[in-house]
């Protein structure tokens, strides 16, 4: 049966609600709105017929333009869709279905810088376009542009709530170290759709992750018999024991398990090589490592994992081998490790440095930068986040900052040969005598030092003023961690105590100042460490002494040549690299003392040593 044509009265109102909305009057508002219609069916012919016209009559209606270059797109022809698009984006530069249809384009047409700048411009100016969100997540993973990409998709994918976008922009996170960042969108793809398996192994990581042990525990032990991944929750159980410090179960478990995949052994491999070096069991993790590499013909992370293994142990040229694979065969072939070589770099005109990692490892690896055979005179210029430009405004190191957001988005005039990542300068290590490496390079602002000495000296009325800092909050720092309530034991009587950690702490300090009532605890809200980098490198300066576990405060203390800063050094797998493994001074950067865990999770031998320093000081 046929529906009733529209009354002359519905046809009306139907032309007048098309007009306000495409900005044309009479037949032809309809026209254009039965044109976006059919090219919703996929009526490509009918799509054009029907907004060919409008663009001859109206050229300057951006709408029949769209009409046009969508069905280019639906034809695959990406350079007649780039020519409507860009007619569109004339009349309307920053529409967000231009600008998606722009970056569409340029993907027919296999331009993958153009087509991720105009997908992160459509994507910031509101498009809720899914699938260009997909492929803007895919294309940047690939350029190895994570965390630039998930700045972008952040937003969208708290707009559109859906499960798959948030476990996929979970899933790069993880890529880029960022599991902190990964959790809450695990946990948000099982909580749109709980039921794929895929969201129930997410979800059990973002507990994994948040350090959320008892929900993860019970999650993992329901999930062992249910799921056909069955590698994955045994991966992510062995991480729960393992940060539990539960060994015994761990290695029960990693023995009896039959893996179904290479991937998942070589992890389960990699958790033991960990066990093993909290039980001091070296040529075991060694073992371990190997076996891991060996199963997968690559080992994926556990090639970084193992070159770290081996730096600590100053076996720098044959960690160098293995810490070169630690990135994908996708960001190699746009920046091989060979850029980094002596025959290389010694022929540059310009060198350009790509930061890795977080805040406290740039300022290790920045560090390595003098051992490079890089010719006197050659500008180098370090491609970071924002918040790196003041910190390096006046470095010994002569280096340059460019921001890495610009650098990323805009077209470079560059040699691909000058750029190398940070990273790879590890290569320099071998045979380098301690005092090639060491140093400090940070000038923070003497004014700015000055003030805040000023306000903490009038605050301590004579007592020391100590920095603290004591837990990571996170998984991976999970095992570096202390109570600050166990810190302040080892600290003076009566002294200042400068709060230099980051996130949630009123609960810490509560519980410190209950068993330490003679001390003072202050947060400064002057300084904001997460943003102001430079700020927080002139608070450190500005201080007499700082307790702080290993993180960016260590390396920060050290990068400016703090003169009295003590590192809780925890033993086994969780001693970072830049701290070796021998007893005594600072290998790194010279001026720090390091005080070392002999037993893993027990904090009495190092707190005991820091306590007496300080007393003697």
């Amino acid at each position: 049966m046929q529906s009733a044509a529209p009354s002359r009265k519905d046809r009306r109102a139907q032309m007048a609600k098309a007009a306000r909305i495409y900005g044309i009057k009479g037949q032809e508002s309809l026209d254009l709105h039965n044109a976006y219609n059919a090219l919703a069916r996929g009526e490509i012919a009918e799509a054009v017929r029907l907004s060919h016209p409008i663009t001859q009559n109206h050229p300057t209606n951006h709408h029949a333009w769209v009409v046009m270059g969508g069905a280019a797109l639906g034809q695959r022809e990406g350079k007649t869709a780039q020519s409507f698009f860009t007619l569109a984006g004339q009349i309307r530069p920053k529409d967000p279905v231009v600008l998606a249809g722009l970056a569409k384009s340029h993907v027919l047409q296999a331009q993958v810088e153009e087509a991720v700048l105009f997908a992160a411009q459509a994507l910031n100016a509101g498009s809720d376009d899914l699938g260009l969100a997909g492929i803007y997540l895919d294309f940047m993973s690939r350029l190895g542009r994570r965390l630039a990409a998930a700045e972008v998709l952040t937003p969208v994918a708290h707009r559109l709530k859906n499960a798959d976008l948030s476990f996929r922009l979970a899933e790069m996170l993880v890529e880029a170290e960022e599991n902190g960042k990964a959790a809450p969108w695990y946990e948000q793809a099982w909580q749109l759709d709980p039921a794929p398996e895929k969201y129930k192994i997410g979800y059990l990581r973002a507990l994994v992750i948040q350090c959320r042990f008892d929900e993860a525990e019970k999650l993992a032990l329901d999930l062992l018999d249910k799921v056909e991944d069955r590698d994955s929750v045994v991966g992510l159980y062995l991480l729960l024991l393992r940060s539990s410090r539960r060994y015994d179960e761990a290695e029960k478990l990693a023995e009896e398990n039959d893996f179904k995949t290479p991937e998942g052994y070589a992890l389960a491999r990699g958790v033991m090589a960990n066990i093993h070096q909290d039980r001091a069991e070296w040529d075991e993790a060694d073992a371990a490592y190997l076996e891991a590499i060996h199963v997968t013909g690559d080992g994926g992370n556990i090639n970084k994992a193992y070159g770290v293994f081996l730096f600590r142990s100053g076996d720098y040229a044959k960690g160098a081998k293995y810490f070169e694979r630690r990135l994908s065969d996708q960001q190699r072939a746009r920046l091989p490790a060979a850029n980094a070589a002596p025959e290389n770099l010694s022929g540059l005109s310009r060198v350009t440095l790509m930061a890795e990692q977080g805040v406290g490892d740039q300022l290790a690896l920045l560090s390595l930068l003098p051992l490079a055979p890089i010719a006197k005179g050659v500008p180098v210029r370090f491609v970071s986040e924002t918040r790196f430009k003041p910190l390096l405004a006046d470095n010994a190191l002569n280096v340059e900052h460019v921001d890495m957001d610009e650098f990323t988005t805009t077209a470079q005039e560059l040699n691909p040969s000058e750029l190398v990542y940070v990273g790879d300068l590890t290569r320099y290590l071998d045979g380098a005598g301690k005092s090639d490496w060491t140093g400090n390079f940070l000038r923070p602002d003497p004014a700015r030092i000055q003030i805040l000495r000023d306000k903490y000296a009038e605050m301590a009325q004579g007592a020391p003023v100590i920095g603290v800092a004591w837990k990571s909050v996170s998984l991976i720092g999970l095992l570096r961690s202390m109570e600050l309530a166990e810190l302040v034991d080892a600290l003076p009587e009566n002294a200042l105590l400068v709060n230099l950690q980051y996130g949630e702490t009123t609960a810490d300090i509560k519980a410190a100042l209950g068993r330490r009532p003679d001390l003072r605890i202050i947060s400064d809200d002057t300084v904001d460490q997460m943003q102001d980098l430079a700020g927080f490198a002139t608070q450190i300066a500005a201080l007499d002494h700082i307790a702080t576990i290993d993180n960016t405060t260590a390396h920060m203390a050290g990068a400016i040549g703090h003169p009295s800063t003590h590192v809780l050094i925890p033993t086994g797998a969780e001693c970072m690299w830049y701290w070796g493994d021998q007893p005594g001074a600072d290998p790194w950067y010279g001026t720090l003392n390091l005080h070392r865990q002999e037993v893993s999770g027990d904090w009495s031998v190092p707190l005991a040593v820091l306590k007496s320093e300080l007393s003697a000081s």
